[in-house]
């Protein structure tokens, strides 16, 4: 069994039918067939049952295809790995909506301008489960996240802010307990963080739509549909007059930008450097 009958297996399950991942795989279907019985037979198993239209797998296939899932990253990723040392490499992981905070910062200094990066986005779990099973070596997340298997380091404090179209917000609107019976756009994320706050501040907020992704707050406030509430770095990416911004002062909204590693172990130089630079960004 080697890693090519796993692909050729995985794409038969994904794609549903072996005639289906024949044309994925660019192959005819008869090859394709033959790899799934040399590959059943070699492990003395029934992988799939037969006689679906659409294919079913026995309990060994189910257990093969989760194994060859795990099999196909670990080759890429050593695959990756031993590419990466002929040029020094980071992988750093980020979320979508601080995706500008790497090339900023990077750009004032030159100290890595011999590195070369591999970016991955996604959201702030997605990057701690990255960090955790070793596919980036740095991750950049917003706060609230668990920290307790983690090494933190906040390197920017970020407000809160609401935008939303002038019929709605307005300049004064500068606290939290402004926005009684307003109608909120809220990151999933967030919502506990702001529901709990407001219910302290003795009301209940009228939530009107929750999101994945705070862009996506953004473009429902600029329908005109509620007044979203969201960290002021993500308005870098959508500059619009047409909106009005009102930056939040309650201090429990604010979050922090935070450099992630896996605990006690040692940086490389390259890596200690970036962290450093963000550092003196905070300083600044």
């Amino acid at each position: 069994m080697d890693i090519k009958q796993m692909i050729y297996f995985k794409t038969i399950v994904e794609e549903g039918t072996i005639s289906r991942a024949a044309k994925t795989l660019h192959m005819a279907q008869p090859p394709l067939s033959m790899q799934l019985k040399q590959l059943e037979e070699e492990l003395g198993v029934t992988l799939i049952k037969r006689g679906h239209r659409k294919i079913e797998l026995t309990q060994a296939g189910k257990v093969l295809y989760k194994r060859s899932l795990q099999m196909i990253s670990l080759n890429e990723m050593t695959f990756h790995e031993i590419q990466d040392m002929q040029n020094e490499v980071l992988r750093i992981g980020i979320t979508s909506s601080n995706s500008n905070i790497l090339p900023s910062c990077l750009a004032q200094n030159q100290n890595l301008a011999h590195v070369s990066f591999r970016i991955y986005e996604g959201s702030t779990y997605e990057i701690i489960d990255l960090l955790m099973t070793h596919h980036i070596d740095l991750g950049i997340v917003r706060t609230p996240f668990d920290q307790s298997q983690l090494h933190c380091q906040a390197f920017l404090k970020d407000p809160m802010v609401a935008v939303g179209i002038p019929e709605l917000l307005h300049s004064n609107m500068t606290h939290m307990s402004d926005y009684q019976n307003k109608p909120l756009i809220i990151h999933q994320r967030y919502l506990s963080l702001i529901t709990d706050y407001c219910l302290n501040l003795h009301f209940h907020p009228y939530i009107k739509i929750t999101c994945d992704d705070s862009r996506t707050s953004l473009q429902w406030a600029q329908a005109g549909l509620g007044i979203a509430i969201v960290p002021q770095n993500i308005l870098t990416f959508y500059p619009d007059s047409k909106l009005n911004h009102v930056i939040l002062e309650d201090e429990v909204l604010k979050t922090d930008l935070t450099l992630i590693t896996r605990p006690h172990e040692v940086l490389n130089a390259s890596l200690q450097t970036l962290i450093e630079l963000f550092a003196n960004q905070q300083k600044g």
